[in-house]
C-alpha cells in the first residue's frame, strides 16, 4: 500500500526530444530537470557524455518545461557552445529570435531576413516580428499556435511562447481584443506568469476594459 502511495506522489517524467540545428539526434546527450515551481514548470539542464566543447540548449528559448499532456515527447534543441554555423538553421535562428523577443536571451548573429521567406509559419511569423512587421506576423503566428494546440501531445514549453509572440504580434497591430485573448492561452499555461497577466491587462486597457484589466492585477 505504502509504495502504492509514494507512486501517485512522484512527480510525472518529462520525455524529450533532443535534436541539434541539423535536427538530428545529438549522440551522448540527455535532459535532466529540475524541481516543478508552482505552476509544474521545472528548470532544464544540459548534460554530455562526449568530451570537448559541451552543448547549450536554446530551446526551450527560457530552459523550463512542463510535463506534456498526451504521449508525444517535449521538442528540446541544443547546439555546441560557439558554432556559429548553427545559427544559420532556421529552426535555430527561430529558437534564438523567440527567446529574444520573449526576453530570454541575446539573438546576436542571427539574420532575421532569411526567416521572413521561411516556409514554416513558426519561423516566418518570430522573422517577422523580429523585424517589426506585426501586421504581416500575425498570419503565420496565428497559424503556428493553432498547430500546437491541435497536437495530439499539447506541449506547454510549445504552446506558451507561441501564444505570446501571438498575441504581442495583435497588440502591436492594434487588433488588442485578440491579444488579450491570445494572452489569456499563455496565462494558462503559467498562471503565476507576471509578463503574461501584465500583458492582457495592457490589452484589455487598450481594448477599452480598464475594469478588467484592474480585476486581473489586483
Amino acid at each position: 500500500m505504502r509504495f502504492v502511495v509514494l507512486l501517485l506522489l512522484a512527480a510525472p517524467a518529462l520525455h524529450f526530444d533532443i535534436t541539434d540545428a541539423r535536427g538530428k539526434k545529438p549522440a551522448g546527450v540527455t535532459i535532466e530537470a529540475g524541481e516543478a515551481d508552482a505552476d509544474g514548470w521545472r528548470e532544464l539542464r544540459v548534460t554530455s557524455k562526449a568530451k570537448g566543447t559541451a552543448p547549450v540548449l536554446v530551446w526551450p528559448y527560457d530552459g523550463r518545461a512542463k510535463v506534456q499532456d498526451g504521449p508525444g515527447d517535449i521538442p528540446v534543441i541544443v547546439v555546441q557552445a560557439g558554432g556559429a554555423a548553427a545559427l544559420k538553421s532556421p529552426r535555430v535562428a527561430a529558437a534564438m529570435l523567440a527567446g529574444a523577443l520573449l526576453g530570454g536571451r541575446q539573438e546576436a548573429g542571427v539574420d532575421a531576413v532569411e526567416l521572413e521567406a521561411a516556409a514554416d509559419p513558426w519561423a516566418k511569423g518570430v522573422g517577422l516580428l523580429y523585424a517589426k512587421k506585426a501586421a504581416e506576423a500575425v498570419g503565420p503566428l496565428a497559424v503556428a499556435l493553432r498547430e500546437r494546440e491541435r497536437q495530439l501531445t499539447r506541449v506547454p514549453s510549445e504552446i506558451y511562447p507561441a501564444a505570446m509572440l501571438y498575441g504581442r504580434a495583435l497588440f502591436e497591430a492594434g487588433k488588442y481584443d485578440d491579444a488579450a485573448v491570445a494572452f489569456l492561452k499563455a496565462m494558462k499555461q503559467r498562471p503565476s506568469d507576471a509578463v503574461a497577466r501584465k500583458a492582457r491587462a495592457e490589452a484589455l486597457i487598450k481594448a477599452g476594459k480598464p475594469e478588467s484589466a484592474e480585476e486581473l492585477l489586483q
